[in-house]
């Protein structure tokens, strides 16, 4: 279907599902085509880092500054293995439950990083690559889970009466909150200015058959268009990444309407559709992306090489000149061919050796070696590389000011070596600032991911799984379960989270143990001057001690680091104020005295009043007491008599019932004995029958039995008879 260029309201496409579809195809385009500009800047960018050449490239000879660059710029912001730290907004003495819920969260985040499968670490480190090289880093993260299936059986009494049948149900074994990297090229966002007005983000995805078909059915999966296979990288000439073709799949998420889109261009209709899956507070599954050089026209990275791209390309330009004229740089002469041993000369002579010529005198007519050879000027060659190589040097030097790579930085010694050690302290103070700018970006970067990660968990995860991954009950605090049982309560309280989760700078970026140390020996010396100094003025006048105080911390609230012992300084220094604002025992004026005792006396009057008053009221309640009492004692008999009345009616209409059963039960006795009987009685009659018939059998068998042994007996002898005969 169709439509205008012009988009003035989404009833254009439609309520089916090709207008939907169609809808944010265009979409999808707008966004592409805002962010092809950079991606092929980002696509050179990318291949300058890796010194990727063509075949015309190959003549020249590159200084790859920005590998170098690159390489020291991340060093510098990603030292060590990021730490999560979780405080309370109000850091109350007292709060003990918001102290451990915090701890309880904290050591949750901070339980995989470090371990083989930490995936926070390595996504920042990508994330980090990416904003240095193409200008963006971007990350998501993820809510899986592990189910398994649980039988519960039948529930049967002690007749084989089923009471509940079985049934089967899925538990959550497993509950994760992964920090997965995404692909800058595999990004999209809706074209806008700020990160505040992205409408919609979108995640490209490839997928197999069986994935497509895992995810979206069996329906819907072999009816997705498998499209080429991945590559590598983004050369035309790259090597494939694997055999299998792919699906390329869009994962939209649109803020406005609260829904979760999968799209896939070659379908007529979009293949899946949920409502907001994470309840997050932003909605979308990604914090705002590290980028680089934005601007309030447009938010679009810019790399960083595009801001200096003209000062590498001359230095590799002067890099070739200057290759070329070192090649040139040798010791290379035109001779006379009449003269045969000038070229012995050179190519034979050794230390001490003579080489004949012949016709000498013809040889020194004509000047000798002078009038012989002609050599290459190297001098004017060397001049020419001289120049070549200072101007490389500056165009170096503007390099690295463009960039903010002072000499200091990149462990190199400035021009003027001679400097003390008080300029070299200034030139290195101020030559990081714009990385102390990007290590405070960086870790901004950080804070956000683990702050969405602690947003998930808290809102998803059971309390059990976040126990669990906290190992809460291996610390001091496992000691008093009331105590972790209130601060998991309070975590599943989700509106109760009110805590500061931070990565700060120095712990992701490189360790200046050095410099650590100065920092906090300047921050111990600060507080001594400051005690030392201030003393003598709060001696004197002791109303100045609170006025100091607050000097003093707002002193120290300039130091890097000072919030760690922020409660510290903050108990210390209230105590003092306390001790210095109690006022010294002083000489007791007369007339004051006299008014002191008046208004003494006065108090004691009236609590001697107020004390009559009181054993007068506590007399009448006891008074009063008493009397309820009784009543109540009067109202205990009677509820005690009805009781045993009920009680004694309960008894008799139990033993009757008692009596009743066990008169059926003798019945029931009885009838089962005389059913015994009977049986018994049966079985001898029937016994005896059988014995009686067995008899029977046995007597006729034996008398078949002689009256054949007769016969043959008979025949026996009248053959024998016969025989005689």
């Amino acid at each position: 279907m169709a439509h205008s260029a012009e988009i003035t309201d989404i009833e254009q496409f439609g309520e089916s599902p090709q207008g939907l579809k169609d809808y944010w195809a265009s979409e999808l385009k707008a966004g592409n085509e805002a962010q092809q500009k950079w991606h092929k800047r980002a696509v050179k960018v990318v291949d300058r880092y890796r010194d990727h050449r063509n075949a015309g490239d190959e003549e020249w000879f590159r200084l790859n500054l920005f590998y170098s660059n690159v390489q020291t710029t991340s060093s510098m912001l990603f030292g060590k293995l990021p730490e999560v730290t979780i405080d309370r907004r109000n850091n109350d003495f007292d709060d003990d439950v918001g102290r451990v819920a915090a701890m309880i969260l904290q050591r949750a985040l901070q339980n995989d990083i470090g371990t083989p499968n930490d995936q926070y670490s390595d996504t920042l480190r990508m994330n980090l690559q990416d904003r240095l090289i193409s200008g963006m880093g971007v990350a998501r993260v993820r809510y899986e889970m592990d189910k398994e299936a649980k039988e519960t059986a039948a529930q049967i009494d002690m007749n084989g009466k089923i009471l509940a049948e079985g049934f089967s149900e899925e538990i959550i074994t497993a509950e994760r909150a992964p920090i997965e990297y995404v692909y800058w090229k595999d990004f999209l966002w809706s074209p806008c200015r700020i990160w505040r007005e992205v409408r919609w983000v979108g995640f490209k995805t490839r997928m197999t058959r069986e994935q497509c078909i895992k995810r979206f059915g069996e329906k819907i999966g072999k009816k997705i268009p498998l499209t080429e296979a991945q590559k590598t990288d983004e050369a035309p000439d790259s090597p494939q990444q694997d055999a299998w073709k792919r699906a390329e799949i869009i994962e939209i998420w649109d803020k406005d309407n609260k829904k979760v889109y999968w799209y896939n261009k070659d379908m007529p209709m979009i293949l899946d559709e949920k409502d907001d899956p994470l309840k997050l507070t932003g909605f979308f599954p990604c914090v705002e992306p590290m980028t680089a050089n934005l601007t309030t026209t447009a938010f679009m990275p810019i790399p960083d090489f595009i801001m200096a791209q003209d000062l590498y390309n001359e230095i590799d330009k002067l890099e070739t000149r200057i290759a070329t004229i070192t090649q040139a740089i040798k010791v290379v002469g035109v001779y006379d061919k009449s003269a045969d041993g000038i070229k012995r000369m050179l190519s034979e002579g050794v230390e001490n050796d003579l080489i004949p010529v012949d016709n000498w005198a013809m040889f020194a007519e004509k000047g000798g070696l002078k009038g012989m050879i002609d050599w290459l000027p190297i001098e004017s060659i060397a001049s020419v590389l001289q120049q070549l190589t200072g101007r490389r040097n500056d165009a170096k030097a503007q390099l690295f000011e463009v960039v903010g790579m002072s000499d200091i930085m990149r462990g190199a010694q400035s021009a003027g070596a001679s400097n003390t050690a008080t300029q070299t302290s200034l030139e290195a103070r101020f030559a990081s600032v714009r990385i102390q700018a990007l290590q405070d970006a960086f870790a901004a970067y950080a804070t956000d991911l683990i702050r969405l990660r602690a947003e998930i968990m808290t809102k998803h995860f059971s309390p059990e799984s976040i126990y669990k991954q906290s190992n809460i009950q291996y610390t001091p605090d496992a000691q008093n379960p009331e105590l972790l049982q209130a601060a998991m309560q309070l975590i599943e309280n989700r509106e109760d989270l009110i805590w500061r989760i931070q990565v700060k700078p120095e712990s992701v970026s490189m360790v200046d143990y050095a410099q650590l140390k100065q920092e906090r020996t300047d921050y111990l010396t600060a507080v001594a001057t400051f005690l030392q100094s201030s003393a003598p003025i709060m001696e004197a006048e002791p109303g100045s001690a609170p006025m100091l105080m607050q000097l003093l911390k707002w002193a120290l609230a300039g130091f890097k680091g000072s919030q760690e012992i922020e409660g510290v300084i903050d108990k210390a220094l209230e105590s003092m104020g306390q001790k210095e604002e109690s006022p010294e025992e002083q000489q007791p004026d007369p007339e004051m005295m006299k008014l002191q005792a008046e208004q003494q006396f006065e108090q004691q009057k009236f609590e001697a009043e107020a004390q009559f008053e009181m054993q007068k009221m506590q007399t009448q309640a006891q008074i009063d007491q008493q009397s309820v009492q009784g009543q109540l004692q009067v109202l205990q008999t009677k509820v005690q008599g009805d009781q045993q009345i009920e009680a004694q009616k309960h008894q008799n209409n139990l033993q009757r019932i008692q009596a009743e059963l066990q008169s059926k039960q003798q019945e029931k006795q009885g009838d089962i004995q005389q059913d015994i009987i009977k049986e018994n009685a049966q079985m001898e009659a029937n016994v005896k029958e059988d014995a009686f018939e067995t008899e029977q059998y046995a007597i006729r068998e034996t008398h078949k039995a002689n009256e054949t042994i007769r016969v043959e007996t008979a025949k026996t002898v009248l053959s024998d008879n016969k025989d005689i005969d």
